[in-house]
């Protein structure tokens, strides 16, 4: 019932002071703390502890309505005598029975429970049946009791350790109009209780004993007034029984009785108002003691019909108890069971009502609450698939960037190999390791723009990362993904695979030459002259590409030991195939000259020859550098290795950048979780809330017709039970 919420909508488990503050006061449905002051271990209880105390209080309260049913039902009127340590009950209880029967002390004796009942419902013997601690009463089986008589109760009273009660039959001879037990309506039994003080195990019992009672007789006294045991038990008492009957004793030790009296009838007033209205009937000065006298010790009585020695003022509190409990005992027997039931259903209407308010508000305020969050909760989704796509955006343009550059590296490397020698020449001896050292300079070149491709990678990679940290801290704000740091030196880790392994470096004759005019010109040093400056075409002379003049690598040594007669044998060739053009020059100069270009051109074909084997030899290291390049090249080109590995460090990129992006991802999912958590949290506060007050809405209106009917049932006008 009682309960704080934070901020956030969360109730929390303790009670809070306002809360204590706000609480009303109940009358019945009250928590019984013993340890401390009960609102301050009120305040230490969480919702839990509060339920179970107020759970086990509702289980007394049905105990307790069963019990007022069953007495109610029972045609026996029991009398419930109690009051303070050595108030004089116990005198005050022989007075009624005008007998000594029970043991008198200046000093308190009784602390068990002693019930008076007449004789004549144990066969009209005097005794007394023990109960024992723990056994439950039937007179009708002796196993659950021993029998004592009544002088033996002078031992008896004081054994509490050993029994629970004590039942006393005893007859009264006085005439029935006289005689409260013997009085011939009904039966009436007479109990005396152990005082308030003696101890808290007796005091607890005599409050347990309330349910199973009639009338409460509580006696004070006259010298002590209402001590703080007394207030309770009173308090206590005109929560169900809304008339209590209160007798000071020993009023006659009063010299002051005018000033004993307003102080007593001031205290009533706050115990019992009830009481107090008709104190003429309930609330009664006397002295027990003086109603007994004339009655000697160990007498049976006065005989019957015998009057006794008047005492007015007792004798007028005798008449208003035989009056309430014959002539009013609906009175008796229903206003407990009213008294109570009203008590009880102001106390559930309280809590009804309260709990009604409480739970409208609850409800109230969580739904602003989830009204607060339901924007901010589609903020941080839209936010999450907004920021998503800027990412991957992000990551596919720095790949595409990646991959371009790779690719377009690779490819001009390509290009730019081939137009000069890339490693020294030392002539034609070691012509066999200049080829196979420019084919490995030509692969590490192809390696190295690889490897740039990765550096520019790793660079572009570090600037997407932080970019990607920058656009998830700038939506997420204080919730941003944690940092860490970002190395690019663990990328590219995986040895890349050679490209060598993937070339046909076979070596062929024909790779060392590659005659052209434009090469001749330059190897002369006629830089920038060539045959189409001139204006002149010349076929292309193309040597024929033989395989079976493919040497392996073993033997090619050989080959290049002899390499210059190699050169003569082709330069030879390519002589012949120029004098047949000179040839043809002479033929066509017949018709112009005559003798004197025959006579030249012997020589000028010899020089030419000369000069053109020297070019070749000359050229060597600069054709074999264009040949093995124009085929690496083509072998690069049909494996698509620059595609291949430009896709590769673009996939790695791709693969590095996945990994920010989930953090900030898992960071967006982080609050989206947190705030969907607070948000089912507080759905489920608002159905409770929704459950709750309709549950004490109905109990409200159940709760009003109940106590409506209840106030309806006039007892004065009930005659009889």
């Amino acid at each position: 019932m009682l309960r704080k919420k934070s901020p956030n909508g969360v109730v929390k488990g303790k009670v809070s002071e306002d809360d204590l503050e706000e609480a009303p006061s109940f009358k019945v449905l009250t928590l019984n703390l013993k340890m401390g002051h009960a609102r301050d271990m009120l305040a230490t209880l969480d919702k839990q502890a509060i339920a179970s105390l107020l759970e086990e209080r509702m289980n007394q309260l049905v105990k307790h309505l069963l019990s007022l049913r069953e007495r109610i039902d029972d045609t026996t009127s029991k009398v419930f005598v109690t009051g303070d340590l050595n108030a004089g009950k116990s005198t005050f209880c022989n007075a009624l029975l005008k007998r000594r029967v029970l043991p008198e002390d200046q000093q308190p004796c009784t602390s068990v429970f002693c019930e008076v009942a007449d004789a004549s419902d144990n066969s009209g013997i005097e005794e007394v049946h023990a109960v024992p601690v723990g056994v439950q009463y039937a007179r009708g089986d002796e196993t659950t009791y021993q029998v004592f008589q009544l002088a033996d109760l002078e031992e008896l009273v004081g054994e509490c350790d050993k029994f629970s009660i004590l039942k006393v039959y005893v007859k009264d001879r006085r005439a029935a109009d006289q005689s409260l037990l013997h009085n011939g309506t009904i039966d009436i039994q007479l109990i005396d209780a152990p005082g308030l003080n003696m101890d808290s195990y007796q005091t607890t019992e005599v409050f347990s004993r309330q349910e199973e009672i009639d009338l409460v007789v509580f006696v004070v006294n006259a010298e002590n007034h209402f001590t703080l045991s007394a207030r309770e038990f009173i308090a206590a008492a005109a929560n169900e029984k809304n008339l209590i009957f209160i007798v000071v004793n020993r009023f006659d030790n009063i010299k002051n009785k005018e000033r004993c009296v307003r102080r007593i009838m001031d205290q009533v007033h706050d115990l019992s108002p009830a009481t107090h209205k008709d104190a003429s009937d309930f609330v009664h000065f006397v002295s027990s003691t003086q109603a007994l006298e004339g009655v000697p010790e160990g007498d049976d009585g006065p005989p019957e019909g015998d009057d006794h020695e008047p005492n007015p003022d007792f004798d007028r509190l005798e008449e208003s108890l035989r009056k309430f409990v014959l002539e009013k005992r609906s009175l008796s027997k229903l206003s407990p069971a009213k008294n109570y039931l009203l008590k009880l259903l102001e106390d559930l209407e309280v809590l009804a009502r309260l709990n009604e308010k409480m739970y409208a508000q609850d409800k109230e305020e969580m739904i602003q609450e989830l009204n607060k969050i339901a924007p901010i909760y589609a903020s941080v989704l839209k936010s999450s698939v907004k920021v998503h796509e800027r990412i991957n955006k992000l990551t596919e343009d720095t790949a595409s960037d990646v991959y371009r550059f790779t690719k377009q590296k690779i490819l001009e490397t390509l290009d730019d190999i081939g137009e000069a020698p890339v490693v020294p020449y030392y002539g034609l001896q070691y012509l066999y390791d200049y080829a196979n050292e420019t084919q490995k300079e030509i692969t590490r070149k192809i390696m190295e723009s690889v490897a740039v491709g990765e550096s520019y990678a790793k660079k572009q990679t570090t600037q997407t990362v932080e970019r990607i940290g920058e656009m998830g801290a700038e939506a997420l704000g204080g919730e941003s993904a944690p940092k860490k740091v970002f190395r690019d030196d663990l990328m590219f880790t995986r040895k890349r695979d050679t490209i060598r392994r993937s070339l046909d470096d076979t070596i062929i004759i024909t790779d060392f030459f590659d005659p052209s005019f434009d090469h001749f010109f330059n190897a002369i040093g006629l830089t920038g002259l060539s045959l189409s400056a001139l204006g002149l075409q010349i076929p292309t002379i193309t040597l024929p590409s033989v395989n079976s003049l493919s040497i392996p690598k073993k033997d090619q040594i050989v080959l290049w030991k002899n390499s210059l007669s190699i050169a003569a044998v082709y330069s030879t060739g390519k002589l012949l195939h120029a004098g047949s053009m000179v040839n043809k020059f002479v033929s066509a100069s017949l018709f112009v000259s005559g003798r004197f270009i025959r006579s030249a051109a012997i020589p000028v074909v010899l020089l030419s020859g000369v000069v053109f084997v020297g070019y070749l030899v000359y050229d060597v290291p600069n054709a074999f550098a264009r040949n093995v390049s124009k085929k690496i090249r083509q072998q690069v080109i049909d494996l698509e290795y620059p595609h291949n590995n430009a896709d590769r460090v673009a996939k790695e990129c791709r693969a590095v950048l996945n990994h920010p992006t989930r953090d900030v991802l898992n960071a967006f999912q982080t609050s989206i979780d947190k705030t969907t958590i607070q948000k089912e949290k507080i759905s489920k506060i608002v159905k409770d809330a929704d459950i709750s007050y309709t549950y004490f809405h109905g109990l409200l209106e159940k709760v009003t017709r109940e106590k409506k009917t209840v106030e309806s049932f006039d007892l004065e006008a009930i005659q009889s039970v």
